[in-house]
């Protein structure tokens, strides 16, 4: 990996409507330090990355330079504004990314959900590995749950193959020069994804699956806080 660049991008632009309550679901603090924060320290003490990129809200760039900037970083931070929808803002980091690297062919780029703050080590590192070899990877966990469809009526129409399905993670990670021109073919076709994922796999380039991990939660709903106390309490 020592000729490869890896960059970050901590995508921070979801509005916590489910989370409820007056503030952003990345600002709640878990043990008295925000959820992004807590998220942001993962990347910075993982030494493999070489620089973090934080997409947010342009109304929350002041807020968030200063929370950057009383926290001493050893990765250089770098903030941006986000878009309309996630697959704008991830575009603005996408981009950010280009300029910060001499090569784009040579350079990971890890795209995170700011409140995903339990992302393992181990687990970037398997991603970094997974895309050094095929171009673009993203973790994910298998659904152990049987899983069924169902009509407007509330009527079971089929069961699904659980061993097909998996839950999909962050960091979702691939080389920068694919993931730009996804996003631009994303653009030129009026195409919307769902994750980094659907906009690769929309263009042509195959998207491998490495073994995510339980631990790595999204924080969503009030329920899910109490949940990351009781892994934090664990660490």
């Amino acid at each position: 990996m020592a000729e490869t660049t890896v960059i970050a991008v901590i995508v921070a632009g979801g509005k916590g409507t489910r989370m409820g309550g007056d503030r952003k679901k990345q600002y709640l603090e878990l043990d008295g330090v925000s959820v992004l924060v807590h998220t942001l320290q993962a990347f910075d003490r993982h030494d493999q990355t070489h620089a973090i990129i934080l997409v947010v809200p342009e109304s929350d760039l002041g807020f968030c330079n200063t929370l950057v900037c009383s926290r001493p970083f050893d990765t250089p931070v770098h903030l941006v504004a986000g878009g309309i929808e996630r697959q704008d803002s991830v575009e603005n980091g996408l981009r950010l990314a280009k300029g910060l690297c001499k090569t784009p062919e040579q350079t990971l780029v890890m795209v995170h959900d700011g409140v995903r703050p339990f992302v393992s080590h181990r687990l970037m590192d398997a991603c970094l590995a997974g895309a050094q070899t095929t171009g673009a990877v993203i973790p994910a966990v298998k659904i152990a749950d049987t899983i069924k469809t169902v009509d407007d009526q509330g009527n079971i129409v089929n069961t699904l193959d659980r061993r097909r399905l998996y839950r999909a993670q962050t960091p979702q990670t691939f080389r920068l020069d694919l993931g730009l021109s996804a996003f631009a073919h994303a653009g030129d076709t009026g195409f919307r994804g769902t994750d980094e994922a659907s906009i690769l796999a929309h263009s042509g380039i195959p998207v491998n699956v490495v073994s995510g991990d339980e631990t790595n939660i999204k924080l969503t709903t009030p329920r899910d806080l109490g949940l990351a106390e009781l892994i934090l309490s664990r660490l």
